[in-house]
């Protein structure tokens, strides 16, 4: 009876009229905004961390591959190089011709761009070459020579770039290069300044093999590139030289008194 009684009082269920069950109470719960935070995280900062990689990675190559120097003597020596003359002079004294009008060659203070003179065992007053504008080169033989143009601009920049290196507190302002033997030549550079004062540089002992200084000057430990290539190409005037074979004494000690006095 009882059975029957409960029965009749159970909802029917049908195709049309379907039995509807009350929703359990054990549903999980929605997600909150931190959890879906946590799950959205992972897709942001894979890709901010692969490209914050590349950013590295670019700039420690970067970084290496760049030619920065290590130390300030490097540092000068690197900015010195880059300022050097892009055009080679090598070879200007036999590119040089004799000059058309050299019968009539006059040195004056006003045009001399350089003067070397030579301080050696053998030679102690000696005489180099010489550099007047717009074109005149005078050798160690005292020949009156026309300088092409590039050869010209070349040797004039380098002198520039040379009197603006330090002072070196040495006689005849003389950057040393070291030898096993101490009596070696000295070239004397004399270069005419914006004040119109003249400024002497000397090399000791140069040597195309040799850059190494006995002693250093400033943050050099080496001979600056404009003075190592200028003396290079200062060797050339006196290509053919012999002593006592000048062909014009008068002319080089004109030259030499400009520079003295």
């Amino acid at each position: 009876m009882l059975r029957r009684h409960l029965a009749s009082k159970a909802p029917a269920c049908s195709s049309a009229s379907p039995c509807h069950r009350p929703l359990s109470t054990n549903s999980p719960p929605a997600p909150t905004t931190s959890s879906r935070r946590a799950k959205l995280a992972p897709s942001f900062t894979k890709p901010l961390c692969f490209a914050l990689a590349i950013f590295l990675s670019a700039y420690v190559f970067l970084f290496r591959s760049a030619p920065t120097p290590t130390t300030s003597a490097n540092r000068i020596q690197y900015e010195d190089h880059i300022a050097m003359s892009a055009t080679s002079a090598k070879g200007w004294h036999a590119r040089a011709r004799p000059h058309p009008s050299s019968a009539d060659f006059v040195p004056a203070r006003d045009n001399l761009v350089f003067a070397v003179l030579l301080n050696a065992p053998a030679d102690p007053e000696g005489f180099t070459v010489a550099l007047f504008r717009p074109d005149v080169a005078v050798n160690a033989r005292g020949q009156v020579l026309q300088v092409q143009s590039d050869d010209f601009t070349a040797l004039a920049d380098l002198a520039e770039q040379v009197i603006r290196l330090p002072e070196t507190g040495s006689f005849m302002n003389a950057w040393r290069v070291a030898h096993d033997r101490t009596d070696r030549k000295i070239d004397r550079l004399f270069v005419p300044t914006s004040s119109g004062e003249i400024k002497q540089t000397s090399v000791q002992g140069w040597h195309p093999e040799r850059k190494h200084l006995k002693t250093p000057v400033a943050e050099y430990t080496e001979l600056p590139p404009p003075l190592y290539e200028l003396f290079g190409y200062i060797q050339e005037g006196r290509d053919g030289y012999q002593r006592g074979h000048e062909d014009n004494k008068d002319l080089i000690a004109k030259i030499k008194a400009l520079v003295e006095d």
